[in-house]
């Protein structure tokens, strides 16, 4: 209680004296952010451990504080979750330091994962070397799992590969500006050997992948999407692998 006491007044202090030299550092695991002063209020964003954020003013009651989020919109932060500190004059971050802040502040935005119920991502790139596209519709459980489908078109000169399953999602730091995640499905491939084609037979194979990568938030909660996996598609007679490099956009609702 104490603690809380000093640290309140001290941010009233610095948010009273400075707009840009009164920050807060996350010291919860995660401190959820709400459209106002109140934990009634809607959440618009989940702050991680570590984040730091610059104060835009104190409420006129109770114990919570305005912060600029990184999209340049404002939110409302319960003062228990954070510690105050200040920036002042002798600070000269170095040249990585400055571009690194100009770039997130200009590109960079916060996930819109840890409120969103569904996302869709379409994605194309390599499969063995041939190309693939795929959409994954997902249904969002909590911010750090997900339940998506997957459903393809790998387009080659002798037969066309069609891809169709679900898989299990697990994002290791929802809410990151830059998040990785892990992923394993299983489905199936129906592979279509072209009319000239007369050495691959029309089959349908089980398909299991393993892989992940990273979800990118930009501004207006655009989401880039890069995925890295290992598909094996197989039957009780062979089996074969190939890797899956790509790339596309993601939007949650």
């Amino acid at each position: 209680m104490r603690r809380a006491l000093v640290a309140a007044g001290v941010l009233a202090a610095l948010a009273s004296h400075a707009d840009a030299d009164a920050y807060l550092r996350i010291i919860a695991q995660k401190a959820p952010v709400h459209s106002g002063p109140g934990g009634g209020y809607r959440e618009v964003a989940v702050a991680e451990r570590g984040q730091v954020y610059t104060v835009v003013e104190r409420a006129t009651r109770d114990y919570w504080f305005k912060i600029e989020l990184d999209d340049g919109t404002t939110g409302w932060i319960l003062g228990d979750m954070v510690f105050p500190f200040e920036v002042g004059e002798d600070d000269h971050p170095g040249a990585f330091r400055r571009m690194g802040r100009a770039i997130k502040g200009a590109i960079l935005g916060p996930s819109p994962v840890p409120y969103a119920n569904v996302g869709l991502s379409a994605s194309a790139g390599t499969l063995g070397g041939e190309g693939v596209f795929i959409l994954r519709p997902s249904w969002i459980i909590d911010p750090y799992w997900a339940l998506e489908g997957f459903g393809g078109l790998s387009p080659r000169s002798d037969k066309q590969v069609y891809l169709g399953g679900a898989a299990f999602v697990l994002r290791l730091s929802p809410g990151a500006v830059i998040g990785p995640y892990a992923s394993i499905g299983l489905g199936a491939a129906h592979i279509s050997p072209a009319a000239t084609n007369f050495v691959d037979p029309r089959e349908t194979l089980m398909a299991l992948n393993a892989g992940g990568g990273l979800e990118i938030t930009l501004k207006k909660q655009i989401t880039v999407r890069l995925d890295a996996r290992n598909w094996s598609l197989f039957n009780q007679n062979h089996a074969s692998n190939a890797a899956e490099f790509s790339a596309g956009l993601a939007i949650f609702f």
